[in-house]
């Protein structure tokens, strides 16, 4: 007999990694009412001691990186959001496992670090010295630039005074919010360089505004003139729907491709549900709007829609298309509302090309289970692949979805439009997946509330499929995690999985053979959350050159090996 959906979470946030056929949801009954944001719950006392630095503190940051460094500009490395880096020579299975890995550095900060960091290396500074740099984004509203192999600070800037929770109205995030989407780098020449960034700002009490800053990597100072995001849009029966900057933000992160920027807009707490509508923005180079898609366009429904994915990016295929995935909020069926639906937009965003729509959309929407609670994240394609282009997405629900990218399932009864759903186990999923193609060929990485960590094979022939193969042993805290992947390409021994676990506090990184999967090869306590009974920080930790940083409350943990 199937488990009642709240028996299981209660299974779940104590621990208790259900088998696959426990995990899949109810049904239930198709209606359009959005309840009450879900409060997530408390994590567990942790176990694990309190951090600790390693090594000579006159050596320890002396070892050089054995391969060539790389750029990180944007989030999960690369456009199809794999989460993937397949350059890393040092950080082998066996290397993590030893005593010569471990802390090297934390770096101190002014607020939450939601954003991923990012990293541009070879940088040539003004004065003509040359620097890794490490970008560092808080919800402070500041941006760090630091020296990636010394971690002096090269430059700080502040971008405005934060939003209070308080007069927001919503406590996911405390104390305040300011940036919390990922920023995207774009590099022109080895001296040359824009941050683009977005900050929520409140320069007196009870005045929301939300910005998108340009900023030369060089020195922090804005390199173009600041454009305040204030979008509105013409509904269906002739009414104006307007961002709404208190009710309103960007999580999901911001992505660049061929001169154009891509912002998404969600909202805090499903407040104001039925006045605001989740927003695709388009800005070119210059911070002037091109371009706005609106989620919803038939008034007086939910509305909302929005576009927050725990902080993943749009993903964008070869040819510029854009792919996102919406949350609770309004889908009607023959018109342009697109609550519960991955969708998947040319680049100029003028219509939606393809849709997949869950047929239970108003269960979930009923249930606070947000499809769009997950990223969507395209499938690079294998040598002999004879499946079409392919795609993976998961939300609250916990099923995961296997997509045709060009034609992504639209609505049927039971989702038969999509090539495959199947439950992904544990109590949903407040994130998104990773790839890597390794030894063991395809293979998409997911960890949902409650349950271990879990690879899944990909069968790219003429029957496309995703098979749960192997699995860790360790069960993730609120919502899941957001994994990365870490490899010297495809070469053997040289897969590890990295992930930030949030079951316990202090919340810890974690790290897996990427092949074997099974118990960490590595964990270590980053810190507590700036709220911990909220339980939700849903961070993403960043690999590249030999080093490993996790994010946290006013810090960022740095680990590698030691000379």
């Amino acid at each position: 007999m199937t488990k009642s959906f709240a028996t299981r979470r209660a299974l779940l946030r104590a621990g208790v990694a259900l088998p696959l056929a426990l995990a899949t949801p109810l049904a239930h009954a198709a209606a359009q009412t959005i309840p009450m944001h879900r409060a997530p719950h408390a994590a567990l006392p942790s176990i694990l001691p309190a951090p600790h630095e390693i090594g000579d503190p006159t050596t320890r940051l002396n070892r050089p990186y054995g391969g060539t460094p790389i750029d990180v500009t944007t989030y999960h490395y690369d456009l199809n959001r794999t989460g993937w880096n397949p350059t890393e020579t040092d950080l082998t299975p066996a290397a993590v496992a030893s005593s010569n890995f471990g802390l090297l550095d934390t770096l101190k900060v002014d607020g939450n670090v939601l954003a991923q960091p990012l990293l541009v290396s070879g940088f040539v500074l003004p004065d003509n010295t040359t620097h890794d740099i490490l970008i560092v984004a808080t919800g402070h509203d500041s941006v760090y630039a630091f020296d990636a192999q010394t971690y002096a600070i090269l430059w700080q800037v502040s971008l405005g005074t934060e939003q209070k929770y308080t007069d927001v109205g919503c406590g996911d995030v405390r104390p305040d919010y300011g940036i919390s989407s990922t920023p995207v780098i774009v590099r022109t020449a080895a001296n040359a360089a824009t941050l683009y960034v977005v900050a929520a700002t409140e320069p007196s009490s009870g005045q929301f505004v939300t910005t998108l800053h340009a900023l030369n990597l060089a020195t922090g100072a804005d390199a173009k003139t600041p454009a305040v995001v204030a979008p509105s849009a013409t509904l269906s029966d002739g009414s104006t729907v307007s961002f709404d900057p208190q009710n309103q933000w960007n999580r999901a992160s911001l992505a660049y491709n061929n001169g154009s920027l891509y912002l998404p807009i969600g909202s805090h707490c499903d407040n104001n549900s039925g006045g605001i509508t989740g927003w695709l923005l388009r800005y070119d180079s210059s911070l002037t709007l091109r371009n706005a898609f609106h989620t919803v366009e038939t008034a007086g429904g939910t509305e909302l829609a929005s576009i927050w994915m725990t902080g993943f990016a749009p993903a964008i295929d070869a040819s510029g298309n854009v792919f996102v995935v919406t949350g609770n909020g309004d889908f009607t069926r023959g018109k342009k509302d697109w609550g519960e639906s991955v969708i998947k937009l040319p680049s100029n965003l003028k219509r939606v090309t393809t849709s997949f729509t869950v047929s239970n959309y108003g269960n979930l929407n009923n249930n606070d289970e947000d499809f769009g609670s997950g990223g969507v994240m395209l499938l690079p394609a294998v040598q002999g692949q004879t499946a079409p282009p392919l795609a993976v997405a998961m939300g609250k629900s916990s099923i995961l979805y296997l997509l045709n990218q060009d034609s992504l399932g639209g609505l049927h009864k039971n989702d038969s439009g999509v090539l495959q759903s199947q439950s992904a186990g544990g109590g949903g999923l407040w994130g998104g997946p990773a790839y890597y193609n390794g030894p063991a060929g395809p293979t998409v990485f997911t960890q949902t509330d409650g349950d271990v960590l879990r690879a899944w094979s990909v069968a790219t022939d003429a029957t496309p499929a995703l098979t749960n193969n192997i699995s860790g042993t360790s069960p993730a805290g609120y919502g899941g995690s957001l994994p990365i992947v870490s490899s010297n390409a495809a070469q053997a021994s040289t897969g590890v999985i990295w992930l930030i676990d949030r079951r316990n506090e202090p919340f810890s990184i974690e790290a897996y053979d990427a092949v074997q999967l099974g118990a960490p090869i590595f964990s270590a306590t980053i810190g507590t959350w700036s709220n911990a009974g909220n339980g939700n920080p849903f961070l993403t930790p960043m690999q590249a050159n030999g080093r490993v940083y996790a994010p946290g409350y006013k810090l960022v943990r740095v680990f590698g090996l030691t000379p």
